[in-house]
């Protein structure tokens, strides 16, 4: 299970941490200023997870093909993933933003409540930032 010379698992990880370069760098270029903080986060576009689920099933069909029980594994997961990426974060991204527009709208939030408020503003997965 290696190419040229390297594991799968550490070609997994340079494609998870090429995605996340690609992500500081595109959110960097939209923002016109260095956005570090991305790098922590597994959300946005590129999404990591469709880059790890796709990249592991791509390097497991190349190496044991894509009958073997290994591939089959790794597309029930990435299809999980992927799922649960665009829906299940997106039904939490709506809540939070509703709890967030009724924080910052009340008359009787206190400062701490509307920085707090801000903290849940939404972040989460678009189908297109899985489908790149």
């Amino acid at each position: 299970m290696t190419r040229p010379g390297l594991d799968i698992w550490m070609l997994v990880t340079l494609a998870a941490a090429s995605c996340q370069v690609a992500k500081v760098a595109a959110y960097s270029i939209a923002q016109r200023r260095l956005n570090l903080a991305v790098l922590a986060q597994s959300a946005g576009l590129p999404s990591l997870h469709a880059v790890v689920g796709s990249s592991l099933l791509t390097l497991l069909v190349l190496d044991a093909g894509f009958g073997s029980p290994e591939a089959s594994i790794a597309l029930v997961f990435l299809v999980i993933s992927v799922f649960d990426s665009v829906r299940v974060r997106g039904a939490a991204q709506a809540q939070r933003r509703i709890v967030h527009d009724l924080v910052l709208r009340s008359a009787h939030a206190s400062a701490w409540e509307r920085r707090v408020a801000t903290y849940l503003d939404p972040i989460a997965h678009a189908p297109g930032h899985v489908a790149v």
